[in-house]
């Protein structure tokens, strides 16, 4: 993404926090799906968790990059 996060507002920037932090939820239930046991018990719950997650962190991402103006030259 062409975000540079200091240049975003205040809103834009927790915006973007939140993705980050969706993304990073969902990466780390990928890596760590055989240290959970719930992984095991409800697979179809852990994947619409997965999925959730992940379809937050695009959608908050774009979001967050369509409020700052996307990759538009700032002159």
């Amino acid at each position: 993404m062409c975000l540079s996060y200091r240049q975003l507002d205040a809103k834009s920037r927790r915006i973007y926090a939140a993705g980050n932090l969706c993304l990073f939820s969902c990466i780390a239930l990928t890596i760590f799906r055989g240290g959970f046991g719930f992984a095991h018990r409800h697979p179809d719950l852990y994947f619409g968790l997965q999925f959730l997650l992940i379809c937050s962190a695009i959608g908050l991402l774009r979001w967050s990059a369509r409020r700052s103006g996307g990759c538009g030259s700032h002159s």
